[in-house]
């Protein structure tokens, strides 16, 4: 049962190519599928193979139209400060210049290997400019596997708390293992 304090927090994906082969079927929809049927929790699901597509998904994004999705979910491969597409890549400063002042009260998580191994700095001045309330992510380059299965628990402990210090409470002591060993990290 969801604590009476908490706001339903519908999802808006955007998602890379994971392989280079085009008739490759791997995806994080079905975990918002799942998400979907068995929690309610709704989603708005693009595809964005390429950088541009990408930028116009963000800047689609801050229409008031989708106020009420405020799970921000960047599913792409990554590296430290950044996400690819393909040869390209896009870093967390242009991201945030993208979304500046745009985001109050939303949660950004990078569903991608290593783009929060980043300075402190780095993190906060996403947050300060963005206005965004929390962003959470992975340091580290994660089996795709593990993340997915470990983002569906992240997503629906996301729905049962108002305070973002709760959720960052529980995953870190519920999941303190999957935490470590994927290096996942919530800032706030």
């Amino acid at each position: 049962m969801r604590n009476n304090y908490a706001k339903e927090k519908f999802i808006y994906c955007l998602e890379g190519n994971w392989n280079r082969n085009p008739r490759c079927l791997q995806s994080i929809k079905p975990i918002l599928e799942l998400l979907c049927n068995f929690s309610k929790v709704k989603y708005i699901y693009h595809k964005c193979t390429t950088k541009e597509e990408f930028i116009k998904g963000l800047q689609k994004y801050t229409q008031k139209r989708y106020d009420n999705y405020s799970v921000l979910y960047i599913a792409y491969h990554g590296r430290k400060n950044r996400i690819y597409f393909g040869n390209e890549y896009i870093t967390l400063k242009e991201i945030a210049g993208i979304l500046e002042g745009k985001l109050h009260g939303k949660t950004v998580h990078f569903g991608s290997c290593s783009t929060l191994n980043t300075s402190e700095k780095n993190i906060s001045d996403f947050i300060e400019c963005t206005k965004c309330s929390f962003i959470s992510g992975y340091k580290k380059e994660v089996e795709y596997i593990d993340s997915t299965a470990f983002e569906l628990i992240y997503f629906e402990i996301l729905q049962y708390y108002y305070s973002f210090n709760k959720v960052k409470k529980v995953i870190s002591q519920k999941y303190a293992t999957l935490v470590e060993n994927l290096k996942f990290t919530i800032c706030i």
